[in-house]
């Protein structure tokens, strides 16, 4: 019985690597995406944006591959990583004081912007830059589920 359990324990996990779709934050201001899951793999893309929000699509080892805004993918070492979770602003649009398009606006958004993710619900999320947090629908927004 402790075979059977062990075989599902070790299923699961391995499942949960490939299906990983969540979102992960880069750490500094400048890493490496290479096509494959190692150092000596070419560089597909460096990102000299920190905190840009990037989906997990796979992992392996010490390594995630992951998606960015336009779909472009590759891999990433996970140390360069943070779960902590950001969005970036797909296109031009506000932010309102509740979760509702006739409530007070709070501010015009840019397209680009990167925003910290305080919480979210199924359409809104309330995010927030430097002292400023504001509800902003999901539907304009990359990094949120």
């Amino acid at each position: 019985m402790t075979v059977n359990k062990s075989i599902i324990l070790l299923f699961s996990l391995f499942s949960l690597s490939l299906s990983a779709d969540n979102f992960v934050s880069i750490k500094s201001n400048k890493i490496n995406m290479r096509t494959g899951p190692g150092f000596h793999y070419p560089v597909k893309w460096i990102y000299i944006c920190k905190n840009l929000p990037l989906k997990v699509i796979e992992e392996f080892e010490n390594w995630k591959k992951v998606c960015d805004i336009y779909e472009d993918c590759g891999w990433v070492k996970s140390s360069l990583l943070s779960d902590k979770r950001y969005v970036v602003v797909k296109e031009d649009t506000y932010g309102y004081q509740k979760q509702s398009t006739d409530s007070k606006l709070i501010m015009k958004i840019d397209k680009f912007v990167v925003m910290r993710i305080e919480k979210c619900n199924a359409k809104w999320c309330l995010l927030s830059s430097s002292k400023r947090k504001a509800w902003v629908q999901k539907k304009h927004i990359y990094g949120a589920d």
